[in-house]
């Protein structure tokens, strides 16, 4: 099962990469066809590997597994004996199980290769998560699923609303004395009664901002929450019965290149929103007329530089001007992600191993009903 889960993200991996030498649909399909392949001769296919001389029952075969003998020139034919009916039933619910469970497995590692949608603060990575989640143009190859991090980082914050996912009480323990707690009047008393006060995300970020010590510690508490959550959304996304219609999940995610190597790996290809320093500026002041222009400097300068991201995208969508401009920028970004996730005819490697285990499933019970 590990091993069928590191096969599928692999795959996964490798077939998303934009190789320059041929079309990134005739590359995705090649990886995973020969994938497929392997596992087929490898795991699937119904051929002994292996005789050991020293006991006395051998293995049996069927008959459409001979001709896969020969690709071991030390298996010699007659040390087989052919398998009778209840042999032949005993092999084909071994083939099945055996598919089964290569299928969940590839599909999961599958699921922990998504689409990762970052950039600058302000710099419309917003706007760019609405136009891919709109399906109302959109056939099932071409809609997204979004997972969006900055609502999973909201909601982890709202006393007992994640259960045990939830980070108030250990953020309410690291800021004592400092105050982040939203102020109380007598409307939200008579609202909330017992309930506690909510932490108020703008006093908590003016905090860290100011103190990196502080933000090391509440990244230190939420990350790993964050993280999990996410996970959680994602193989949910992948494995929904709804997924026919969001064939692609991107994770909207702020700080995809500032939380480390290891979330760098769980993302196949990833978008950049990007915009000049000046625009980006511009757009958070206006955006937050309630911060200073220092302010706005600080949050910008908290993350990795927009220049620096932009060498570590595999797509890089530009919003530096007008709406229409940037609706085009994201259609061109979809068709370079679904060239890149989508095989031919939309293949997966999931999909071509059901094909081949039915193929052969199929081949023994023929076998069985002529024995």
């Amino acid at each position: 099962m590990p091993l069928g889960v590191l096969i599928g993200a692999l795959t996964e991996r490798i077939a998303s990469r934009n190789v320059g030498i041929t079309p990134s649909k005739l590359w995705n399909t090649a990886v995973k066809l020969t994938v497929a392949s392997l596992l087929w001769t490898h795991f699937i296919c119904p051929h002994p590997h292996s005789v050991d001389d020293k006991t006395e029952n051998r293995q049996c075969v069927l008959p459409s597994s001979i001709p896969f003998l020969y690709y071991n020139e030390s298996i010699q034919l007659d040390r087989f004996n052919k398998c009778s009916v209840v042999e032949g039933i005993e092999l084909v619910i071994t083939i099945v199980i055996k598919c089964t469970i290569l299928y969940i497995a590839t599909r999961f590692g599958e699921s922990l290769q998504p689409v990762g949608l970052t950039g600058g603060i302000a710099c419309g990575k917003s706007t760019v998560s609405k136009l891919l989640r709109d399906t109302s143009s959109s056939t099932k190859n071409d809609a997204f699923a979004i997972i969006d991090v900055d609502e999973i980082a909201h909601d982890i914050l709202v006393p007992g609303k994640m259960k045990r996912d939830c980070a108030y009480q250990r953020i309410l323990s690291t800021f004592k004395g400092d105050d982040i707690l939203q102020k109380e009047n007598k409307e939200t008393a008579d609202k909330r009664i017992d309930d506690p006060l909510p932490i108020d995300r703008r006093k908590l970020g003016d905090i860290i901002f100011r103190d990196i010590t502080k933000r090391k510690k509440l990244n230190a508490i939420t990350h790993p929450l964050i993280s999990k959550v996410m996970l959680k959304q994602i193989i949910r996304e992948h494995f929904s019965p709804t997924s026919d219609l969001t064939s692609i999940v991107a994770v909207d995610i702020p700080l995809l290149f500032e939380v480390g190597f290891k979330m760098k790996l769980l993302f196949a290809v990833k978008i950049v929103v990007a915009c000049t320093p000046e625009l980006q500026l511009q757009r958070l002041i206006a955006r937050n007329p309630d911060l200073t222009e220092e302010q706005c400097k600080k949050r910008i300068e908290s993350q990795i530089p927009v220049k620096r991201k932009i060498e570590m995208a595999d797509i890089i969508v530009w919003n530096n001007g007008t709406m229409d401009d940037l609706i085009r920028q994201v259609g061109i970004a979809r068709e370079e992600v679904i060239s890149r996730k989508h095989g031919l005819m939309g293949i997966t490697l999931p999909s071509l191993i059901s094909f081949a285990c039915l193929l052969t499933t199929l081949a023994c019970i023929n076998d069985i009903i002529r024995l």
